[in-house]
């Protein structure tokens, strides 16, 4: 869940670099690279061997155009969104909705349903309260008393969904839906569909920590990711992964956080609970089709924690990887399916 001025105040739990998995010699082929803020935070887009023609200055206006679009259908930080007045609603009959909205709330729901609502996109009030959200962090912790108030707000169970035409139907009239979680996915998707569009088959696209890789980079090598350690005091790169033709996203709780009487308050909430989670997990890093799908699962995966994440990521065939910190000591715990991209670990 991210904004510095869209989802969270900081950058994301995973670091791009211009890394190749060859040597520093190699030949590198044209590259040409997009970058600049959107939803509070950063999108990247580098391509490789562009086609004739495309340039920087040719596919920015499109990218850009792609990625305002994407904050006018999901936003809760603009009060004029497709979303932000879907919440405002107060209607128990059916609302329709566009096809887009449609989709990434139909994500959500599925995760919810795997998960068993430990992710749950009706989680806004507690993002709200815990002062992760549109509205300002609170100055104390949040009561018991208030807590409980919010978590009556909250269950995926209580919002319904119509596919034809794209409706939803809110059990409550105060529902409040937050897709901070499913969100830069869903622009990295639509950035790497309108790509290639325009004839583009070698390109990596980030919006913050989600990102989608397509053929070769620029030394006709794989895109290579690198993953942070989870600690907050430092950048340092954990593992360097390696992907094409796939999309990637790490969700963790090391960069979006507050402390207070000497506690930290992670951006992570389970909404079981209410309150934010308090693991030994740092970070998980998941590798699928698409950048929604891993952006929802590594959230999910997160807030499951260092036992039952695995056991669902195992259970589910999940290419994940999670990184558990034992005392002052990071153990890397990657699934079978996360096997064959496991690069060795960066020194």
């Amino acid at each position: 869940m991210l904004d510095l001025r869209f989802w969270c105040l900081v950058l994301p739990a995973i670091a791009l670099f211009g890394l190749a998995l060859s040597g520093c010699g190699e030949r590198s082929d044209p590259m040409i690279e997009v970058t600049g803020p959107t939803m509070g935070t950063y999108y990247w887009v580098k391509v490789a061997r562009p086609p004739a023609g495309v340039s920087a200055e040719s596919l920015q206006p499109g990218l850009e155009s792609l990625l305002d679009a994407v904050v006018a259908e999901i936003s809760t930080y603009e009060e004029a969104s497709e979303l932000s007045r879907l919440n405002r609603n107060p209607s128990t009959d059916w609302i329709p909705v566009s096809p887009g909205l449609y989709g990434v709330i139909a994500e959500g729901q599925r995760i919810a349903a795997l998960t068993d609502g430990v992710f749950d996109i009706t989680i806004g009030p507690l993002v709200n309260l815990w002062g992760f959200g549109p509205e300002a962090r609170p100055d104390a912790v949040p009561t018991p008393d208030e807590i409980s108030a919010a978590r009556a707000r909250v269950g995926w169970r209580k919002l319904e969904l119509r596919a034809s035409p794209p409706a939803v139907r809110k059990a409550h009239p105060d529902l409040y839906i937050d897709l901070s979680s499913l969100g830069e996915g869903y622009g990295a998707d639509r950035l790497s569909a309108w790509l290639e569009s325009q004839g583009i088959t070698d390109y990596m696209v980030a919006v913050a920590g989600a990102i989608r890789a397509k053929g070769r980079n620029a030394k006709r090598r794989p895109w290579a990711i690198a993953i942070e350690e989870p600690l907050p005091d430092r950048r340092n790169v954990h593992r360097v992964i390696p992907i094409s033709d796939r999309a990637l996203s790490t969700s963790g709780d090391y960069r979006n956080f507050f402390e207070q009487d000497g506690k930290r308050y992670s951006h992570e909430i389970d909404p079981r609970t209410g309150k934010p989670v308090d693991r030994k997990l740092g970070s998980v890093t998941v590798i699928g089709e698409t950048g929604m799908v891993v952006d929802g699962l590594a959230t999910a995966l997160m807030v499951m924690g260092e036992v039952r994440g695995p056991a669902l990521a195992e259970s589910q065939g999940l290419a994940a990887y999670f990184i558990v910190r034992d005392a002052q000591e990071l153990r890397g715990l990657g699934s079978s399916a996360f096997q064959g991209y496991l690069a060795p670990a960066a020194n």
